[in-house]
């Protein structure tokens, strides 16, 4: 998530007011994935949809919260114009090798001494928040959300900064998000999602997949794959997860759990193995 070279970057506590605002991830994992519900047509949904939820993983955590609402649609599952609100607040700590101290003059074979090389340890606090419109469509079988936005990501080290490594990314930085998020129901007991986004604040990259089996009317599992990376991540490098989920739906929410193994992958080698939880909440009104 947001460790340094991790690719979610996760920390996060959202504020969400009236709107539209897209989460990784995070910050902050998708926190929409719903669909018009199995007897879609049947009831009188509400215009409002708020979320929030918890996401961690070793050495990084993050909270994030936001609302969407359908100001001219009939309901939130009704075609039309979005907006949304959120964001979200969490931290992240690395540890990092102290920088060799003056060696001398090489001429005189004076080499550099690993024996003052310390292990420091440091800590790294990130927060966000975007305001998004988008717009709602619903193809038949296919579900399909386009939102574009501004966005703000701030990341300061806590305690102390590290005098050896470049801090050029602490600070807040602005910019703009887009994100795109596809709902398909395969058959009357299987469906699958892909939710995409980018922000040019901190060059932050997200998507999720998910493919879901209804062993019960309201009750879906599942695997899932996501890819993160931001501008702490890396070249060459990006954050992978692969796990399971499970998802209970009910008129007006649902509720998601999900965990598995993450991974920063450099070159397609995975480094830093580390599980991973995540829980969500949704209501409709």
């Amino acid at each position: 998530m947001l460790r340094r070279g991790s690719s979610i970057g996760l920390a996060a506590i959202s504020i969400a007011t009236a709107g539209f605002a897209v989460s990784l991830m995070p910050h902050a994992a998708s926190a929409q994935d719903g669909a018009a519900p199995a007897n879609w047509g049947q009831t009188l949904y509400g215009w409002r949809e708020t979320y929030g939820g918890v996401d961690a993983a070793r050495n990084q955590w993050l909270f994030y919260s936001g609302m969407t609402v359908a100001p001219f649609s009939r309901d939130i599952y009704s075609d039309g114009w979005r907006l949304r609100f959120g964001g979200g607040y969490g931290r992240y700590d690395y540890d990092a090798i102290s920088a060799h101290t003056n060696c001398g003059v090489a001429t005189q074979n004076d080499s550099c001494s690993e024996a003052d090389r310390k292990t420091k340890h440091f800590e790294v606090s990130h927060s966000y928040a975007e305001a998004l419109v988008g717009y709602y469509l619903q193809l038949g079988r296919l579900t399909a959300k386009a939102f574009a936005g501004a966005s703000m990501s701030a990341e300061h080290h806590v305690g102390g900064r590290d005098p050896d490594h470049d801090h050029d990314n602490d600070g807040t930085e602005f910019g703009v998000k887009g994100a795109l998020e596809f709902w398909l129901t395969v058959s009357e007991r299987s469906w699958t999602s892909l939710d995409l986004s980018y922000s040019t604040a901190r060059n932050e990259t997200a998507s999720r997949w998910r493919a879901g089996w209804r062993v019960m009317p309201s009750l879906s599992i599942g695997p899932e794959l996501r890819y993160d990376k931001n501008i702490e991540t890396g070249d060459g490098a990006w954050n992978g997860r692969s796990g399971a989920f499970a998802r209970y739906e009910w008129t007006s929410g649902e509720i998601s759990l999900a965990g598995g193994a993450a991974w920063r992958l450099d070159d397609w080698n995975p480094k830093d193995p580390s599980a991973y939880g995540t829980l969500n909440v949704l209501f409709q009104y």
